[in-house]
């Protein structure tokens, strides 16, 4: 969700809730108000002013409840409320019927309808909206069949419309406390969109980088050496170092852009330039008719990129192959080297044959002493398409790295 979603959505919902603030005000007040206003122009009397001062007590206190605060924000004991509403809205209608005599009408019904209302409005559990609802609907039956002169329509209507209210009111506030949760919820999911897209970027970053600038640190210092000697070299190292540092700007914009995917041709090719520049002896086996789907391509040019640019920064090898395979199940990247060193953040670990070696996936990798940034994006990488990845010290001297995918169906060619 983008800032305008946001702002869109803000504005909807303060003019929903305006609306709806608007709405309430006005019908509770024409039907609570207004027969109390009614019995006072009907003739002016203390049972008259009782009613009038009672429905407005009335309306100021069961307006906040039903429609302003939301049902978090109460702070007065459920049942206190409860207590209050019904004893109020029962004390106005038996004085209220009683102060129009023996008509047919139920004009201060509604005010057991609304304190039923209110029940619902605030209970966080079915029991105090049945309670109050339920002693509502008592008291309309009871006064209506008990005083004889009312038919069996306004007997149901005094009877069945409180419990009704209730109802309806307290699956609106549940419906209410829902659409919060939801929006909480995709704000969440927004808070760690953005956070996932961040280490992404991140991740990005430290491959593309790290691989580049070893490559040019190492074209300025063979520059260097041989300026005074060989000036024609230098000009072709310097040369060189500006088209890597060239595409190393693009490549970054193209990280945050959100828009690059390596290619493992491309990556093991500068992989070979990038050894050969540091005076590492590389050999590259690779299937020319394999094609992967570009998910697994991509994880095996990080792999690639992540394995020339150690062995350059780390290893001090004289040595290094790279083996790349591709068959019906799996797609494997297999980078070796023969020195003594090891990555950054990987820590110590006894020589062991190559058949030995633990398999270390994303997870286990932040615990497994590999929790170099390179190595830790690597594995992410990995994990994340199911695959596994083998990290560590190799016999007699050097280090391994390999990266198993799993290929189920991706490979458009296989390897002779």
């Amino acid at each position: 969700m983008n800032g305008n979603d946001n702002l869109r959505d803000s504005w909807l919902d303060s003019r929903i809730t305006r609306l709806r603030w608007t709405v309430g005000i006005v019908l509770i007040g024409l039907f609570v108000l207004g027969p109390g206003v009614a019995a006072v122009r009907a003739g002016s009397s203390p049972t008259s002013w009782f009613l009038l001062a009672g429905s407005v007590v009335f309306f100021l206190t069961v307006v906040p409840v039903v429609v302003v605060w939301p049902r978090a924000s109460f702070r007065i004991p459920t049942w206190l409320l409860v207590a209050y509403f019904v004893g109020l809205a029962t004390a106005l209608f038996v004085v209220g019927q009683q102060h129009l005599g023996n008509g047919k009408q139920l004009n201060w019904v509604i005010t057991l309808a609304v304190a039923a209302a209110a029940c619902g409005r605030f209970s966080s559990t079915p029991r105090p909206a049945v309670v109050g609802g339920g002693a509502c609907a008592v008291v309309g039956a009871a006064l209506t069949l008990g005083s004889g002169h009312y038919g069996s329509g306004n007997v149901a209507v005094a009877t069945f419309v409180p419990p009704m209210a209730a109802l309806f009111a307290y699956s609106a506030s549940r419906r209410l406390d829902t659409l919060n949760m939801l929006r909480q919820t995709r704000a969440e999911l927004a808070r760690v969109a953005v956070a996932e897209e961040r280490l992404r970027i991140a991740r990005d970053l430290h491959d593309l980088l790290g691989h580049s600038l070893s490559l040019i640190t190492l074209k300025a210092e063979l520059a260097g050496r041989v300026l005074e000697t060989d000036t024609a070299r230098a000009g072709r190292e310097i040369g060189e170092l500006e088209s890597v540092a060239r595409q190393a700007l693009a490549d970054v914009r193209a990280a945050v852009a959100g828009y690059r995917q390596p290619d493992l041709a491309a990556e093991l090719a500068a992989a070979r330039q990038l050894l050969t520049a540091a005076g590492v002896a590389c050999l590259i086996s690779a299937p020319a008719a394999a094609r992967l789907a570009p998910e697994l391509d991509a994880a095996l040019a990080w792999t690639v990129m992540e394995g020339a640019t150690n062995i350059v920064r780390h290893a001090g090898a004289e040595h290094a192959t790279f083996t790349i395979s591709a068959g019906r199940s799996a797609a494997v990247a297999d980078i070796t080297d023969d020195g003594s060193a090891r990555p950054a953040g990987a820590t110590a670990q006894p020589a062991v044959p190559h058949a030995e070696l633990p398999a270390r996936t994303g997870p286990a990798l932040a615990g497994s002493g590999l929790a170099g940034s390179g190595l830790a994006g690597l594995a992410e990488r990995v994990h994340g398409l199911g695959g596994e990845l083998v990290a560590g010290a190799i016999a007699p001297h050097g280090f391994r790295l390999r990266v198993t995918l799993p290929v189920r169906g991706n490979v458009e060619g296989q390897a002779s």
